[in-house]
């Protein structure tokens, strides 16, 4: 029954469906990281880097999803325009000049995998692995709703516990940017664009990290 289709009850069950994925995604992230004694970062890179590895082995339209070939220039224009609009509203009501420093090698590790490798695995994961399972039973425009809705909530690590006792909960930040790397990859069919997306709305952090903090703060529900 798709949500479109069932009503209340269909978009009762997507639902459920959708928050049952979103526990299996944090009952995984504990897993990892309490079997290999890793930070909570590293084990949600891992357990994301393994679901990549296998979609990325039995699916065919995941593998031609990642090639770069037949990619529209226009593509990049969200990632570009992300990056350009943060400097600039950053370094214009900037008062004091770049003052970012980074603390330490685990923090500058940290930072090249928000960049690279997490954007990576979890575009491949959310949008090309998720995405197109709950298109099955919610259509193609409901999907994306769910899958950021899975998106949002995955980022609180909701295992059953945490659930349970009201630890884990909804993201702003996370979810407009599932709906927005999806609506990218529906809209080009590729997921280096929407890698590119997810990896600049990341930069945009360290770039007011830089110029203007305070803009952090003003953002913050996008960055909880």
């Amino acid at each position: 029954m798709r949500a479109n289709q069932g009503g209340f009850w269909g978009t009762f069950l997507v639902t459920l469906v959708a928050l049952m994925i979103a526990v299996a995604f944090g009952e995984l992230y504990s897993l990892v990281i309490s079997s290999l004694k890793v930070s909570p970062w590293i084990g949600v890179i891992l357990a994301h880097g393994a679901i990549s590895v296998i979609l990325y082995v039995m699916s065919h339209a995941v593998r031609s999803s990642l090639k770069l070939s037949g990619t529209s220039y226009f593509s990049w224009t969200p990632s570009v325009g992300i990056l350009v609009g943060a400097f600039s509203l950053a370094f214009l009501t900037s008062q004091t000049g770049p003052s970012y420093a980074v603390q330490g090698s685990n923090e500058l590790v940290y930072i090249l995998a928000t960049l690279t490798v997490i954007p990576v695995f979890e575009e491949i994961v959310f949008r090309a692995g998720v995405t197109p399972i709950l298109s099955r039973l919610a259509g193609p425009v409901w999907s994306i709703w769910f899958s950021a809705l899975i998106f949002s909530v995955a980022h609180t690590h909701p295992t059953w516990e945490r659930v349970v006792g009201f630890k884990a909960g909804f993201m702003l930040g996370p979810f407009l940017l599932g709906i927005c790397c999806d609506m990218i990859v529906r809209r080009w069919g590729k997921l280096w664009p929407a890698i590119a997306f997810h990896s600049s709305c990341n930069a945009t952090v360290y770039i007011f990290s830089t110029f203007n903090p305070a803009w952090l703060a003003k953002l913050g529900v996008l960055y909880m």
